[in-house]
């Protein structure tokens, strides 16, 4: 007993280090976060009002029990300035997809989710911090396809709600710009913990105003349901472990190594919102779901490929 207690901790020090551990834990809370919005979509939650609450909520949380480290080093401003633009691009990202989910449905959302890792790249190929690759690209381009076919199949069978349907398919590429700026400006010895908690707390003041400009002081009364509030209090645990390993992994493995949570996400969340929450998946969804797979490999098989050739001698 006391030589497995004294090497438990190697192996959660393993868990919080290592990348494929720490994206299966943000992919699958990242999934359970989006079946929770399509929860209190139906619920009737006034949606931007729910989500500032869940991230001010959960930013709170990460700022209190985090150490104040890493500030001193980076100075006030170049934090305050980085966690505005990671809050601003997490908070429109996942608006969008809050402010949709009960129109497209939470399959659609969560299949939208495998783009990020495409667009990642690609942004960060534009911008020199990743390398052409032949391959690469012909992924990106079948996934696209894929999800184009999805778009368009989903606007014929509802055409009242290509509108919403154009709003989350832009989804992906906030997210792909957030991953990008996140990495690209990440403050020299801040913590994982202190960033994560300002860049939340920093969405929720951006994501408020409109909140109250769109939905009322009303939505707080909504809110404050017993059955919102358990909704609501599922979302905070959920955001404070999801974008707590989040930020670990980005700083051990880079934005388009990241981006991989919405693969992991999509995987999860596609067949437990037809399942549990009984969603009805649009024509051509297996054809377009083959088409993003397909992709998907292609574009990780040219970075594995392009990974060995650099070790090799």
């Amino acid at each position: 007993m006391a030589i497995t207690a004294a090497i438990l901790p190697s192996h959660i020090r393993r868990l919080t280090t290592a990348p494929l551990p720490l994206l299966l834990i943000v992919g699958f809370f990242l999934a359970v976060s989006i079946l929770l919005s399509k929860v209190a979509a139906a619920q009737g939650a006034p949606m931007l009002t729910y989500l500032a609450l869940a991230m001010g909520g959960s930013g709170l949380i990460l700022t209190l029990s985090t150490r104040r480290t890493g500030t001193a080093e980076t100075g006030i401003l170049v934090v305050a300035f980085y966690s505005l633009g990671a809050g601003g691009l997490m908070a429109l990202g996942s608006a969008l997809g809050y402010l949709t989910v009960h129109k497209v449905g939470a399959a659609f959302i969560a299949l939208a989710l495998a783009f990020p890792p495409m667009l990642t790249w690609l942004i960060s190929m534009v911008l020199r911090m990743e390398r052409f690759d032949t391959l690469r690209l012909g992924g990106l381009s079948v996934g696209l396809a894929g999800g184009v076919f999805l778009a368009v199949s989903k606007g014929i069978g509802a055409p009242s709600d290509f509108g919403a349907i154009l709003t989350a398919s832009s989804m992906p590429v906030v997210l792909a710009v957030g991953n990008v700026f996140r990495t690209k400006y990440w403050p020299k010895g801040a913590s994982a913990g202190r960033l994560a908690g300002a860049m939340l707390i920093c969405g929720a003041g951006l994501t408020l105003p409109f909140a109250v400009l769109m939905e009322g002081a009303p939505a707080m009364a909504a809110m404050a349901q017993p059955t919102m509030l358990v909704v609501l209090l599922i979302a905070l645990v959920t955001f404070v472990a999801q974008y707590l390993a989040l930020f670990q992994l980005q700083r051990v493995a880079g934005p388009v190594y990241l981006s991989q949570i919405g693969s992991v996400a999509a995987i999860i969340g596609s067949p437990v919102a037809v399942f549990a929450l009984g969603e009805r998946l649009p024509e051509g969804f297996a054809f377009a779901g083959l088409l993003i797979v397909l992709g998907l490999t292609l574009f990780q098989f040219g970075g594995t490929r392009r990974a060995a050739e650099g070790r090799s001698p």
